[in-house]
């Protein structure tokens, strides 16, 4: 039997010297990657070649065509921590009772709204289904304010580059803002991923944020998550997964009959991301606490997000803010309207969910201290409300179809007075909108005849 080369586990023991904890993920990374710096160690007599290890990991960080977050290192790290204290598995009590739950819960949104049932399938999804399905948005949403963190961390990490091991120096010579970029786009991975496996244990379907995590009109429940939930609740577990299967639906009809939303809530958080503004003193302070020698840090992302938001940046937050209050008081309200008479418990569920939202839950904190943005519909009630007196001021549809146009909706002003936005009558109102309406799409028209005459959008309200 052959004894073991101690040269196998020499370049690890390099790579756990360079990069502390998180070396184990880059070590998997780059085995995974077909890499194998430990047969260089057993060719060198001298042990192994840093310069050709040191360009491997250069490789295996960039993550192809590069850019602020190393998905594939994020992959990783979240499918682990998903993994690490076991699989959740579907069975297919599990599949047929997620169906069964959104197709009951469609029939009876049938008399709680006038927007059309979702036409996607409805599916029952694992935490890892969950990751597969949510990457792309998830990804899109965060990746702008990675950028503004790896240029912020990589500025002031080079500075810090004469406490980093001398073989470590030597191999990255010339290239150190490289590689720098690498190691940063490794870490943001790591911790992303860590955030998006957390966005996968605390999610009970694909929209119970208010973020529309996935593209098109699939309807799902992650019945791992909701069976978490109900544990520690004094209401059958039944009912439980059928009031979220009812939210969830109530999101889906709303998505997929507003086409415009699901853009422009996305484009709302692109634009907060872009913008944000990293603090460097916090940065600065945060590397040179820093022993690079000890390996790879961990990103304290608490503390590096200024605090006080621009003029700028606060519009965005507040058109944020208002959008996801009237998303969530919608799903409240018409909730509420599809499960009275059908689950007892209805009324409680709605309370703890309104809280949960209110004060930011689980996922809303983590996308929050990933992203220095809150996600908290701050007017959850005053929207809740508005739609409530819409309901009763006309009917299902003219509720509804404020929802045809951002420029219908309220404004945050709107939602503390919402007599105010009713106060002309029923005739006034109707005339307003089919009048706002015909303004928009005589603006679109022009805007595809070059001699047409460029009219600016109506006021929003």
């Amino acid at each position: 039997m052959n004894e073991p080369n101690p040269r196998d586990d020499q370049w690890k023991d390099m790579l756990r010297a360079v990069l502390g904890e998180a070396a184990d993920e880059v070590i998997a990374s780059m085995e995974a990657q077909g890499f194998d710096p430990s047969a260089l160690a057993r060719m060198s007599p001298s042990g192994p070649d840093m310069s050709v290890l040191m360009n491997q990991l250069r490789t295996m960080m960039s993550g192809g065509p590069g850019g602020p977050v190393n998905w594939q290192i994020a992959e990783q790290v979240a499918r682990q921590t998903l993994t690490q204290e076991g699989v959740d598995t579907l069975t297919n009590e599990d599949v047929a009772g997620a169906k069964s739950n959104l197709e009951l819960a469609s029939l009876w949104l049938n008399l709680a709204t006038s927007f059309d049932a979702s036409r996607g399938p409805a599916q029952a999804w694992t935490r890892l289904d969950w990751l597969a399905h949510a990457q792309s948005t998830f990804r899109r949403m965060v990746e702008p304010v990675a950028k503004n963190l790896t240029a912020a961390f990589t500025r002031a990490m080079e500075e810090q580059m004469e406490q980093m091991p001398e073989e470590m120096k030597a191999m990255v010579g010339g290239q150190a803002s490289t590689f720098m970029e690498q190691m940063m786009s490794t870490m943001t991975g790591m911790q992303f991923g860590a955030a998006f496996a957390q966005l996968a244990k605390q999610s009970f379907g694909s929209t119970d944020t208010g973020l529309p995590f996935v593209e098109g009109q699939t309807t799902a429940l992650v019945p791992a998550n909701i069976a978490d939930f109900a544990e520690d609740l004094e209401i059958p577990v039944d009912e439980v997964f059928l009031y979220v299967a009812v939210r969830e639906q109530a999101h889906a009809r709303l998505f997929a009959s507003s086409a415009w939303l699901r853009a422009y809530l996305l484009d709302t958080i692109e634009a907060w991301a872009r913008d944000i503004t990293i603090d460097m003193t916090a940065v600065e302070e945060q590397i040179r606490g820093i022993d690079m020698s000890q390996g790879m840090p961990e990103i304290d992302l608490t503390d590096v997000f200024t605090p006080v938001p621009t003029e700028a940046q606060q519009a965005v937050l507040t058109q944020l803010e208002t959008i996801l209050a009237l998303i969530e008081g919608w799903v409240c309200e018409v909730t509420d309207l599809a499960t009275v008479g059908h689950l007892p418990h209805a009324a409680a569920l709605r309370e703890m969910f309104t809280r949960r939202r209110a004060t930011g839950g689980p996922a809303e904190m983590t996308f929050g201290n990933l992203v220095g943005l809150e996600l908290r519909p701050r007017k959850l009630r005053e929207a809740a409300s508005f739609w409530k007196a819409a309901l009763e001021k006309g009917d299902q549809d003219s509720r509804d179809y404020l929802w045809s146009h951002p420029d219908l909706l309220p404004d945050s002003e709107d939602l503390d007075d919402p007599e105010a936005f009713f106060s002309s009558d029923e005739s006034d109102l109707s005339t307003e909108i089919d009048d706002l309406l015909a303004d928009i799409f005589a603006e679109e028209d022009a805007g595809h005849d070059p001699s047409g005459p460029e009219e600016p959008l109506p006021p929003t309200r």
